[in-house]
């Protein structure tokens, strides 16, 4: 009986013991196997990756160490598909392509510059440039390198026009700035054609790029109307001197020697003449080709709203409209009136985007409600009557687009349309005699090339 008593304790206790270990091997196997509400499932069998979009909130930057070339790289979490790095021994390298949205300091931090550095490099040379002014599609180079926390080594390019380029680089622990001017081949060109269709395919045709084909229109534009005025059988001679880059590609050309154009038979044929005061287009008797302003600087337009006062489209009260407005497509391009400065380029509240051009001390002209400005345009720059200075838009108080244009005489607003605008210079006797002496020279010029 008393057996039996001991034998059934005996079973009992090693059956709890069982239990006990049984539920001791569960805990563990739970403890191990753990899933929280919040935690994030990684799927990689590479347990040292880090995801960057599912850890952003828990991690600021991640930093890794390159153990074969001792390079500190910062991983700012930022889109890199725009990126193309370049790997070397010394310091980390990338080309970044500007992408819609991106400003210089983004710029900065997807090449891995640490804010403070950032700031440094762009308030440091904001009185050199205006870092503000980026172009989506340009690609910005950037070398950098790292000790620890501290900046060692910068190069920064950024090639900001097709003849000028921005530098940036540390040296003695001291930031330094540049706009250098880049290399252009210089070549002399003599090019003539006959017209069967227009001016544009006949220049088109002889292998002239659109760069010179807008000056030689420009220049003829106050005597020649392309669309009626040229007939088949036509004809046009130009001598320039043409900048190439390393690529080939034509730049930009120097102000054209000589040209000629036959309108209707008749040849108009004008010469530059330089002097340390003005450089301009003259005839055979040296009469002045160039006025002063251009009063309609925009082609393919329609007067839209004259000089006056008038019903504001948009306050909805009467208000003395200061200038002309000239409907036309989004993107069409505008002219400078005259040769002058640049005195004002930006916002200008309701002109939206907005360029004013000083002419000389008493004539100004404004240019209002812009899309975007010519690329690498900046106060203080000297423009051509003719030149490009942007784009016709809808920025500002504006009800579609169109070109708000004011010429300012002592800097009140004046009716562009009533304006006499004084023809262009005559060359006086002293200035006769070089000019003769320099027709002389250029015609010997196109010969000896048309020879060749």
């Amino acid at each position: 009986m008393f057996a039996k008593r001991f034998n059934w304790k005996i079973g009992l206790f090693f059956l709890i013991i069982s239990i006990s270990f049984h539920l001791l091997y569960l805990s563990y196997n739970n403890y191990q196997n753990i899933i929280l509400d919040s935690a994030i499932e990684i799927t990689s069998d590479n347990y040292n990756y880090f995801e960057p979009p599912r850890f952003r909130e828990y991690y600021q930057e991640i930093i890794v160490e390159d153990i074969d070339n001792q390079v500190i790289i910062e991983d700012k979490l930022e889109d890199k598909s725009s990126l193309v790095p370049i790997k070397t021994i010394d310091y980390e390298t990338y080309i970044i392509e500007i992408k819609k949205g991106d400003n210089f300091a983004k710029i900065l931090k997807k090449a891995g510059i640490n804010n403070n550095d950032s700031n440094d490099i762009i308030m440091g040379g904001k009185n050199i440039y205006n870092f503000s002014k980026i172009y989506v599609g340009d690609k910005i180079n950037i070398s950098y390198k790292y000790e620890g926390k501290k900046l060692t080594f910068l190069d920064i390019s950024y090639q900001i026009s097709e003849e000028k380029i921005l530098i940036i680089n540390l040296d003695n622990n001291k930031i330094n700035y540049s706009i250098d001017k880049i290399k252009l081949n210089s070549e002399l060109v003599y090019s003539e054609g006959i017209i069967e269709t227009s001016l544009y395919k006949a220049m088109v045709d002889q292998g002239l790029s659109q760069i010179v084909i807008e000056e030689m229109i420009r220049i003829f534009s106050f005597d020649v109307d392309f669309q009626r005025d040229i007939y088949k059988g036509d004809k046009f001679k130009i001598l320039f001197t043409k900048k190439t880059n390393d690529d080939g590609k034509t730049v930009k050309i120097e102000d054209p020697e000589y040209l000629e154009l036959y309108s209707r038979g008749t040849p108009l044929t004008y010469y530059l003449f330089k002097s340390d005061d003005f450089n301009e287009y003259f005839d055979e008797k040296g009469k002045g080709m160039t006025k002063s302003l251009m009063k309609t600087p925009i082609n393919g337009s329609r007067l839209s709203s004259g000089y006056g006062m008038r019903k504001h489209p948009i306050l909805g009260y009467d208000k003395l409209h200061k200038g002309l407005d000239f409907a036309a497509p989004s993107g069409t391009p505008i002219f400078a009136a005259g040769n002058g400065v640049i005195e004002y380029i930006g916002r200008n509240g309701g002109y939206g985007k907005y360029i004013r051009i000083r002419h000389d001390s008493t004539y100004k002209t404004a240019y209002a409600h812009m899309k975007s400005f010519k690329k690498g345009l900046n106060k203080g720059d000297r423009v051509k009557q003719g030149d490009v200075i942007g784009y016709v838009g809808s920025t500002g108080r504006s009800t579609g687009p169109h070109l708000h244009y004011e010429i300012i005489k002592n800097n009140v607003q004046i009716n562009p349309s009533t304006l006499k605008l004084p023809s262009g210079r005559n060359l006086n006797k002293e200035e006769m005699v070089i000019f003769k002496n320099n027709i002389y020279e250029l015609n010997n010029k196109i010969i000896s090339m048309q020879v060749d």
